[in-house]
């Protein structure tokens, strides 16, 4: 990740980089629409520019290194992971297989993005099941849980089976509270997909 001093020294020169279009003033919402995604796709363009110029530079001269990554478009980057936000609800297998190969989310800026988009959607699916085994909790990727943030105040996972014999195999977050609660897995949530930033070409 791009330490403060580097990012504050991109984005000025950024700002001086924008063209004569920042200058122009949009007269309908039609036009402002298109002058910002103009103006963003130049600041993007000067970005990768600017960032693979301080890479090349840094190998000279011992600063320190950075990634130039970036998310596809509606993702959220965190660090060098993407993480999209759905808002259509499915039970777990369904949403595993809408985001398959994602692995476990960074947890204070997805949940904060959570709530921003949430309304009525308070839980959503973070990729995390113990149905093969009860107890061991696995991401999707099949690495084991190492961190977790499970509710205290609940004493979760607790494996509640007054839904049904097969309990709770599967996990939500609170996008409020920031705390994970096993659920039944055909229950029907958002969910949260993450996936490595791609290198900026």
């Amino acid at each position: 990740t791009m330490n403060p001093v580097t990012a504050s020294v991109i984005f000025a020169l950024l700002g001086l980089l924008v063209p004569e279009i920042a200058c122009q003033t949009p007269k309908t919402p039609q036009e402002e629409v298109a002058f910002l995604k103009v103006r963003l796709d130049l600041m993007k363009d000067r970005y990768r520019l600017l960032c693979n110029q301080y890479v090349n530079m840094a190998d000279n001269c011992s600063a320190p290194a950075i990634t130039c990554t970036e998310c596809p478009p509606g993702w959220l980057q965190v660090g060098d992971q993407c993480f999209h936000m759905s808002t259509d609800r499915h039970n777990f297998t369904s949403s595993a297989e809408k985001c398959r190969g994602r692995s476990p989310a960074r947890h204070d800026a997805v949940e904060k993005e959570g709530r921003r988009i949430a309304g009525f959607h308070i839980y959503y699916w973070i990729g995390l099941s113990d149905s093969v085994t009860e107890g061991d909790w696995r991401w999707m990727d099949n690495s084991t849980l190492k961190t977790s943030f499970w509710s205290v105040h609940r004493s979760e996972p607790d494996n509640n089976q007054s839904q049904g014999p097969e309990g709770e195999d599967c996990a939500v977050v609170d996008s409020y509270t920031q705390s994970w609660y096993d659920v039944p897995c055909e229950f029907e949530y958002p969910r949260v997909c993450q996936k490595a930033a791609m290198p900026l070409l």
